[in-house]
This record gives C-alpha cells, structure tokens and sequence, in this order.
C-alpha cells in the first residue's frame, strides 16, 4: 500500500459537539490523498460515536483508536508513531480547514519547493476573527509567539531526526517542537501566504501559560550562539533607543 500525502492527526476527548464541523471539512477537501488518525484519549460522551458513524464518508482513509492517555500531545505523539504520510499534520476537534481546496493548495506549494521541511500558512482565530499570520524567523518564535499548530505540515523525517513532542510540556509542547525545528542548521522552513484553518483559541489546553517552558527557555538560548547575537542586537537596540530619549 502506498504511503499518503499527508497524515492528518486529530486528538479527542469530549468533543462530540464539535469534532462533526471538524471532519465535514476534510471530508469537503478536493485533494483526496490523505489519511486521518483520530486518537481519543477516552471520551465518555458521544465523541467515539459520531466519529465513527462519520468515519465511512472517508472510505477507509479514517481510523479512530480510543483509550486513556497522558493529554493531547500524548495522542499526537502516537499518531506520529502510527502515521504512514510524507506530511503531517495536527488539527483540532474543535478547528477546521478553510477551504475545500486548502489541502490542494499546500500540496502544489510543497511541489513547488525544492526542499523543505516544515511548510506553515496562517490560521483565522475563532475569538476575534482576526488572521494570526505571517513568516516567522527563530527570533519571533522566542521573543514573541508561537506558530499555531493548525497552520504547520511536517515532513515526517522530522521526527525522526529531532523526536517527538517533549511530555514535559504540558501546554506548549508545540512551542517547543517548533523552535527545536527552526534552531535545526539543516531543516529548511517556508511559510505560504495561505489561511489554513479556523483555529479554536477560546478553549483547550494552549490559552494558559507553561510555566516549565518558560522556565526552560534560557536555556534554549545558552545552547545556541545565533540566539546570544540576536540577544545581544536587542539589548544594543534598545539602549540606542534609550540614548535618544
């Protein structure tokens, strides 16, 4: 059986009342060469129910496991393991894909490329509608915000070559992921000028803070002399701004 172009992964737990939005807009996609994995971590409601009765419009593209786990990077981290696609990519229960043609889209702009090895666009964030975009470098991911995951396709070599989502970081296990990947001197980044997804930011475990991620951030840092000079450009920045005033 030959590998799919994309592996889309969805953690679930108690998402009954919103997870049907999420695959309807997979299942509207015109570019059909995908497989989705949902893992869900035990739901007691009527999630594993409506996956299910939802899982045939997919023809055999959609498999559902459903057993205790550790959290939501947990479930992502065995869906990476059980994934069979060149891309991944994580989406919410409770997020859905822009467009019908959006997984076209990034797929003839991965085409395009001569390398690459994580691709992100730019997501719709459902609490204000505002679109949460544009290129990131390793200095906006450290100085000021992540890239939602809704908006990123990994190439599966990544995993393989720099892990999985560290445990240890129960709430911003992506954050860590994603400035593991842009510190890697041989991984190549693109962002595409793309709304992905509609991204859920009034709920889930990613609106409060990680206390040990922050904590572990200077760390980060120390280990990478690229980030000592863009430290080190900042603080000249600001006194020269400091002068002036």
């Amino acid at each position: 059986m030959s590998s799919p172009f994309f592996s889309i992964i969805i953690p679930t737990y108690g998402a009954e009342s919103f997870v049907a939005e999420c695959l309807e807009s997979l299942r509207r996609q015109t570019f059909p060469d995908f497989e989705i994995l949902v893992l869900d971590g035990g739901s007691t409601d009527k999630t594993v129910e409506v996956v299910s009765r939802l899982a045939p419009a997919f023809v055999g593209r959609l498999s559902l496991r459903s057993e205790k786990d550790a959290g939501v990077f947990a479930a992502m981290n065995k869906g990476i393991r059980l994934a069979r696609g060149q891309w991944l990519y994580f989406l919410g229960s409770d997020d859905r894909l822009h467009q019908p043609d959006t997984l076209r889209c990034v797929k003839e702009f991965i085409s395009r490329q001569s390398s690459g090895d994580l691709v992100y666009g730019d997501v719709i964030l459902r609490s204000d509608t505002s679109r949460y975009a544009g290129a990131f470098d390793l200095d906006r991911l450290l100085f000021e915000k992540n890239i939602c995951h809704q908006a990123i396709f990994y190439r599966r070599t990544v995993f393989e070559k720099i892990g999985d989502y560290n445990l240890r970081y129960r709430i911003w296990a992506d954050w860590d992921l994603n400035i593991r990947c842009f510190q890697h001197p041989a991984f190549v980044c693109h962002h595409l000028d793309l709304i992905v997804a509609h991204y859920n930011d009034t709920r889930g475990v990613s609106i409060a803070g990680d206390p040990e991620l922050q904590k572990r951030l200077p760390v980060f840092i120390k280990k990478d002399d690229r980030l000592i000079k863009i430290l080190q450009r900042k603080a000249g920045e600001f006194f020269r701004k400091f002068i002036q005033t």
